[in-house]
Formats: structure tokens, C-alpha cells, sequence
């Protein structure tokens, strides 16, 4: 009888652990669908022989315009959007600890591209009445309000692609670790890995988030090139009243040599040793009793190098808006958006002639969604981004590799959309 009651004692004293980690814990399987069919095509690519002396914009080199040759026939296409499948949780420590977690893929429902684990919004933390500190891959401060202007739960080519963009075929979005000497360096509307995040509690309305990714591209210095220490830094201030709510972003990339992507000079040299990328952006929204909802965007860019090459570009700036209006009755939304960047302006090393004529660009949507479910809805959208002359702003996903300069991108299309 005792050896039957000590057998029950200690299955009992093993059990309890895995009772009180079922009690304490709660993980969640969630997911977003929205394939998207549509018919697009890109046209009006400025013709060859444009230069900053007869219209063209001194960061674009004259052999970036190829007339017919840089339009795409109309064709066909299916898109994924931000399609994702996550898993995240938490474990209870006490009553004002919890360990956060978060696994977050993007997929693919269209079939185009391989995707990995942890590609979207991943991280481990701790989450108290005092805010939530995380390390992880996510989605930046400066990005994180730019997600609201949107008609749908999820990105489309039809979404915003201006702000947090300065042309040049810099991508809409981008998910990168720091520096990666390309195109996504001069790119704000990013996912960063490598990051550390604190998110405080709401008080009174406002609220705040504050991002750092490391330095950990930081390089040593030769006898003919400098060393490097690429790391970033995003903050947001955000304030909510009932229906209405106003953030304002702000971000800096120490040593990403964006405007190497801008026809500024290759980065990291003994001529252009350092870089500051500036973005600061104001974001507003306001939802009418009538079922009408408002959104903004005020955004300016920056971009600078320490070039000391005569007549190399050094600085370029440029300002954007975008203002998206949603109105809804029941199941049923109509919506449209239109934004505009500016082309901005210039300067170059010893302060000789510079233009940005033709940098400007515009995108424009109009669209319908009807909600079959409180989780599922059926979209159509016409959609377009105008470039000028020298301008080469593209959709997310773009058509094609690039966007010729001058060139327009139209389309229309079908999508339907699911989360769980």
C-alpha cells in the first residue's frame, strides 16, 4: 500500500509541471490568403537621348532610357501579396511577466517562390504592464502605421508603394538583416532582422515604439577603404481618440549608402566614406459615424554621403502624400486612393549644376471589396503608377525586373482573401 501510494505521489509531482506549462501557455496557429489575379502592363517609357541638358534629371544616366524597348506588354499574372502562415504564444512567468513569441513565414499560394521560415515578423521576448521588449525580424516603427492605409488586411499591387520610397525601382517593402549594397539599402518601408524593439504601454491615448538593428555588417578599415558601420534606428509616437489617430515616424540608416542607389556615388570608398538616410513621416486617419474613413500620409526623404568627388551628388530629397478613402455600408466598401511624390532636389560635391527634372511620380486605385465572412473577402481593383519623364517608381510586386524611366504601370484585377 505505501509503495502504490509513493508510485502516485511521484507521478503526480512529474505530471504537475506539464499542468501548470498547459496553464500558463497559449500558442496560436494564424494565417493570410489573398492570391490576386490581374491583367497589367507597363507603357510611355521616355525615348533615348534625354540628359540633364535638354530635360533629364542629373542621378539618371542617359543610357537608362530605352523608349519602346523598356515597355512590357499587357500579360497576365497572379500575385500573393503578403500572404503568411505564423504560429506565436506566450508563457505566463507571474502576474505581470510573460515570455512573447512569434513565427511568422510568408507563402506562397500562387506557386511562384520558395519561402523559408521566419521569413516575416519573428522574435522572442518579454511583455509586462510596462511594454514588450523583443529581439527578432519585424517589422520596423517607421512601418509599422504605413500598414493601416490600406483597403485590405494585406498588401496588393493596388496598396501604397510611394511613401517609404524614393523611386529609382527601390522596392515597396523589403525584409533585410543591414546593409545589402543593393537597391533595398534605400528603401524605409522595411522589415529588419537583427533588431531589438521596445513597445510601450498605452497611456492616455499615446503611445510609442523604438527600434535598433546592430551593426553587424560593420567593417575594417585597409589602407584604401574605410571601414564601415551600417546599423539603424526607427522610432514612433502615436496617439489615438476614439476614431481618431496620428502617428508621426521617424528613421535613420547610419552607413547604408542609399543614394548610391540614386545615382550618387558606389559607397564605402576613400572618396565617400560615410552615409546618413533620413525619413520622417506623419500619418493620420479618422473614421466618420457614417461609415467613411480617412487616411494620410505626409512623408519627407533624405539621403547623404560624405562624397568628396567634384560634381558627384550628395544629397537628395524629396517629398511625398498619399490619401486613401474607404467608405463602407454593411458587407459592401468602395474605395480609391491617389499620392504624389515630388522630384525633389539635389546638390553635388563643389556645388556645380544639378537637376532632379522629371523625378516626380503619382499612383492612383479604385476598388471594391465585399465580405463574405468577418474573415474573408472578394476584392477587384484598377490600379496605376505615373512615372515622369525620369522617374522609375514601381508597384509591389513590380512587373517584370524594373520599371524604365518614364514608364506607367496599369491593371486590373480579381482577389479573394481569407485569415484565420
Amino acid at each position: 500500500m505505501k509503495s502504490r501510494t509513493l508510485l502516485f505521489s511521484l507521478v503526480g509531482a512529474c505530471a504537475l509541471p506539464l499542468s501548470l506549462s498547459a496553464q500558463a501557455s497559449d500558442v496560436q496557429i494564424y494565417g493570410t490568403f489573398l492570391p490576386f489575379l490581374d491583367h497589367v502592363k507597363t507603357s510611355g517609357a521616355t525615348a533615348p537621348g534625354l540628359s540633364p541638358a535638354n530635360g533629364g534629371a542629373t542621378q539618371v544616366a542617359a543610357s537608362a532610357y530605352t523608349g519602346d524597348l523598356g515597355n512590357l506588354p499587357g500579360r497576365n499574372r497572379m500575385t500573393s501579396g503578403t500572404s503568411n502562415l505564423g504560429f506565436r504564444g506566450s508563457f505566463k512567468v507571474n502576474d505581470d511577466l510573460k515570455i512573447i513569441w512569434q513565427i511568422e513565414s510568408a507563402i506562397s499560394p500562387d506557386g511562384d517562390a520558395p519561402n523559408s521560415l521566419t521569413s516575416r515578423n519573428s522574435a522572442l521576448g518579454l511583455e509586462g504592464s510596462w511594454g514588450r521588449v523583443f529581439y527578432g525580424n519585424w517589422d520596423t516603427p517607421y512601418k509599422y502605421p504605413l500598414l493601416f492605409v490600406g483597403a485590405l488586411r494585406g498588401l496588393n499591387p493596388f496598396d501604397n508603394a510611394l511613401t517609404a520610397n524614393p523611386g529609382f525601382n527601390v522596392p515597396g517593402t523589403t525584409t533585410q538583416n543591414g546593409r545589402a549594397n543593393a537597391k533595398a539599402d534605400a528603401a524605409f518601408n522595411r522589415r529588419q532582422g537583427n533588431s531589438i524593439q521596445y513597445w510601450s504601454p498605452v497611456v492616455n491615448g499615446f503611445s510609442g515604439r523604438v527600434a535598433y538593428s546592430v551593426n553587424e555588417g560593420k567593417t575594417a578599415a585597409t589602407t584604401t577603404v574605410p571601414s564601415v558601420s551600417p546599423e539603424l534606428w526607427s522610432a514612433l509616437l502615436s496617439y489615438k481618440a476614439g476614431a481618431f489617430n496620428i502617428s508621426y515616424g521617424y528613421e535613420r540608416h547610419s552607413d547604408y549608402f542609399g543614394l548610391a542607389q540614386l545615382g550618387g556615388s558606389a559607397g564605402a570608398t576613400a572618396t565617400n566614406a560615410t552615409s546618413k538616410d533620413e525619413g520622417h513621416e506623419l500619418i493620420a486617419a479618422y473614421a466618420f459615424p457614417t461609415g467613411t474613413k480617412v487616411s494620410a500620409i505626409v512623408e519627407r526623404l533624405s539621403y547623404d554621403t560624405s562624397d568628396t568627388a567634384v560634381g558627384k551628388v550628395n544629397h537628395y530629397e524629396r517629398d511625398a502624400w498619399y490619401v486613401l478613402v474607404q467608405q463602407r455600408w454593411g458587407d459592401h466598401q468602395l474605395f480609391g486612393a491617389y499620392g504624389k511624390a515630388n522630384a525633389g532636389s539635389a546638390t553635388v560635391v563643389g556645388g556645380g549644376p544639378v537637376t532632379t527634372n522629371g523625378l516626380g511620380g503619382a499612383q492612383w486605385s479604385a476598388g471594391y471589396t465585399y465580405s463574405l465572412t468577418k474573415t474573408a473577402d472578394l476584392y477587384t481593383s484598377v490600379y496605376g503608377m505615373t512615372n515622369e519623364r525620369s522617374a522609375s517608381y514601381a508597384l509591389f510586386p513590380p512587373v517584370g525586373s524594373g520599371v524604365a524611366p518614364g514608364a506607367s504601370t496599369t491593371g486590373f484585377g480579381l482577389g479573394i482573401l481569407y485569415t484565420f
